[in-house]
């Protein structure tokens, strides 16, 4: 309870600037000279109850962590065109398990670029984190990442013609995955046509191409993929991307069972009301895999928020995720050999005040289960976060 009570005063001090002196906070962004430059501070406060650390399947150890977000947006506009540029750090600190503590950096960067029926989007986004890089990782993992790419689109009268490329480089800091560095580049072109008032069709090709530094772990593959689809209003009160297609994945190493499957990427946003809204995703594809002799496995995951505007300043919302990795080899665990297949549910619920326009708290609740066919991998987690953010 001595824990509990020194994080609930320290919060407190942080908060009271802030509810008590809203006009001295209360900022549109700090505007440079006479020019249309725009500099925004923002910062978020976060205290979270974490009943499972570690996400052991037996061996659970519960903790509370503090988490300071201090950050700040640049907007540079010239002429029709936008720079944005933005930077924050979260400093996370936990009450028991310090050696779980880490300051994460996230840097990114957007260029658009406007010219009549020719646009241009690049972008980079890095982070150096010590965090988990995905649902199949219990362990917190030092590394980084950078996401940098460009986009082309044309657009004349209904056509519309789009090439990009992608490179993504994710690089271990932690040394006992050093061998799962890895290199992708991506490859697309993508054609779309306004055949409905508010709705393009589309058909895409992408090819991919993933190269680890260290070719004796996980296998080097490439891929080729071939969707079709849909973007804009379904109807007046459905917006959508649905994506639906094949992927071809072929890995050098033979002894790698290659990736020859239907391939669906979607979002969907459906307005019942002004107050009420309701976002799913549905995800089927392939991915790159740190576990034993799989190089990769077959993710299928479903994510869906309902969310309600209880007043104009409180919104309410549920959650709900189901995922499913499945594995092409088998593994050995103990006494039991079989491919491995896990199941990962998330179910939660929260509330978001808005106390004034640019200041809003937040309380949420998660329930998280990962049931495996290997008990091993099982686990059980409760979050509960309350958190403050502000826009200056």
């Amino acid at each position: 309870m001595n824990r509990v009570y020194q994080v609930l005063v320290f919060l407190s001090i942080l908060t009271i600037p802030f509810l008590f002196n809203p006009g001295l906070y209360a900022a549109e962004g700090l505007k440079i000279g006479d020019s249309d430059i725009e500099i925004v501070p923002w910062g978020e406060m976060k205290l979270q109850y974490d009943d499972n650390v570690f996400l052991d399947s037996e061996n659970e150890k519960s903790d509370f962590i503090v988490t300071l977000t201090p950050g700040v947006t640049a907007h540079l506009p010239f002429s029709d065109n936008l720079l944005k540029l933005d930077y924050h750090v979260d400093f996370n600190r936990f009450m028991d398990n310090t050696s779980q503590n880490a300051t994460n950096h996230y840097l990114s960067g957007n260029l658009e670029l406007n010219w009549r029926d020719l646009t241009f989007n690049i972008y980079d986004h890095f982070s150096r984190v010590f965090e988990r890089p995905n649902t199949e990782a219990t362990t917190r993992i030092k590394r980084q990442d950078n996401r940098a790419g460009i986009t082309a689109n044309f657009q004349k009268d209904r056509l519309g013609i789009q090439l990009g490329f992608e490179n993504f480089k994710r690089d271990y800091i932690t040394s006992a995955y050093d061998q799962f560095d890895r290199t992708e580049n991506i490859y697309s072109l993508m054609a779309t046509h306004q055949t409905f008032s508010k709705t393009k069709l589309l058909l895409e090709y992408d090819f991919g191409d993933i190269k680890y530094d260290h070719s004796t772990t996980n296998s080097d593959s490439n891929y080729h993929q071939l969707l079709v689809g849909a973007i804009g209003e379904l109807t007046p009160k459905t917006t959508a991307t649905i994506k639906v297609g094949a992927q071809f994945r072929n890995y050098k190493d033979s002894g790698v069972s290659d990736f020859n499957s239907l391939v669906i990427y979607s979002d969907l946003t459906h307005k019942f009301s002004d107050k009420d809204a309701l976002k799913l995703s549905f995800t089927r594809t392939a991915e790159e895999s740190t576990y034993q002799n799989n190089s990769y496995y077959e993710l299928n995951n479903i994510n869906g928020t309902y969310s309600h505007f209880f007043t104009p300043k409180l919104l309410g919302f549920v959650t709900g995720i189901y995922e499913e990795h499945t594995y092409p080899h088998e593994s050995t665990e103990g006494a039991e050999t079989k491919k491995r297949n896990d199941k990962y549910y998330s179910t939660g619920a929260g509330l978001k005040y808005y106390l004034q326009k640019w200041l809003s708290l937040t309380l949420q609740a998660e329930h998280i289960i990962r049931d495996s066919n290997f008990s091993l991998f099982d686990y059980r987690d409760n979050l509960i976060t309350l958190s403050a953010k502000a826009i200056f």
